[in-house]
């Protein structure tokens, strides 16, 4: 009887014991797959790229250079699931690898650091997940970074990442991580203004264009909805990439503070835009910060169960 349960329900079972071991059994950067990841598109960067070339040979060439190593691993991954004798749990080994679970550890260790006035510690912490300039950062410029972050990067390495798993499949998840890698290592060299990387982050864009805005709007359900709102009609239209926009006027709303603005990249300031008019976020914002994003963690998945059992109920519902 409960073989025949576990068979009839494989893929919440396969889907609860990939998250359960990535969030208690985490893989370390040292050893992750995606840092090796991160190294192939750095690499293929700083061979490809040429400053001095017209825009249109940086397009052409920006293009090819995520789209071919991309679609090797891609196919390389669904060639082999062909051939795996249990390719659902093969997905659940995909997804494990594409999610993050340890931003928010890395952003508790950051405002601890913060505490204990070891600011040059937290800077260097911070240059490992931003792409932005941080020598200069003071500690509320440390706190905005780590915050501005820490969003960004649950929302798209986790909340999403999941999302195409459920509704896509492990191959859709891994292509959307792959463009992810792909994008910050390629911040870590490029400015964000290079012809380089317009197609890499038009691409992504229009991926995540409405899972995006989907997650927010149902996020915001349960806090600050309508706050929420007047910060993605007032601020995120306007911001210098709008999906990031909605979701730093997700947190912005419901944390009282002022994300996004002035950031440097390679030496060069570019003027982004401020959400918000509330103070700037000092490092116990970050605390707040995490306590949020339990809550919209615990509100994610009980959404998540509500799906599965009306789908449940509607597929006996049928077969009766």
């Amino acid at each position: 009887m409960l073989l025949e349960l576990m068979q009839a329900h494989q893929g919440l079972l396969i889907l609860v014991v990939t998250l359960a071991t990535a969030h208690f059994l985490p893989l370390l950067s040292s050893y992750h797959p995606n840092t090796i990841l991160s190294l192939v598109f750095k690499g293929i960067a700083q061979r490809v790229y040429q400053s001095d070339s017209t825009a249109s040979y940086q397009i052409l060439s920006g293009t090819l250079a995520f789209i071919l190593p991309c679609l090797t691993i891609v196919i390389l991954c669904y060639s082999i699931a062909q051939f795996a004798y249990y390719p659902q749990w093969l997905g659940g080994l995909i997804l494990y690898l594409c999610i993050e679970t340890r931003v928010i550890t890395r952003a508790k260790r950051i405002s601890t650091l913060l505490k204990q006035e070891q600011k040059s510690t937290a800077r260097q912490l911070l240059s490992s997940i931003v792409a932005r300039d941080v020598n200069k950062l003071s500690s509320v410029g440390i706190a905005k970074a780590c915050i501005d972050s820490t969003c960004l990067r649950t929302v798209r390495h986790y909340y999403l990442i999941i999302l195409f798993y459920i509704l896509l499949g492990p191959i859709a998840a891994l292509s959307y991580k792959l463009l992810l890698i792909c994008d910050h290592a390629w911040r870590k060299e490029l400015k964000p203004n290079s012809q380089f990387m317009i197609p890499l982050k038009h691409t992504i864009y229009a991926i995540e264009w409405l899972p995006l805005r989907a997650f927010v709007l149902l996020m915001a359900t349960p806090l600050h909805g309508k706050k929420v709102v007047h910060y993605l009609k007032r601020y995120a239209r306007y911001f210098y990439q709008k999906n990031s926009g909605w979701v730093l006027s997700l947190f912005a709303a419901n944390l009282n503070v002022q994300l996004g603005g002035p950031c440097f990249y390679l030496g060069q300031r570019f003027e982004k835009m401020r959400l918000g008019i509330e103070r700037h976020p000092e490092p116990s914002d970050i605390d707040v910060l995490v306590n949020l994003l339990t809550r919209i963690q615990t509100f994610f998945f009980l959404v998540l169960m509500l799906f599965w059992l009306a789908y449940t109920l509607g597929i006996a519902f049928l077969t009766l």
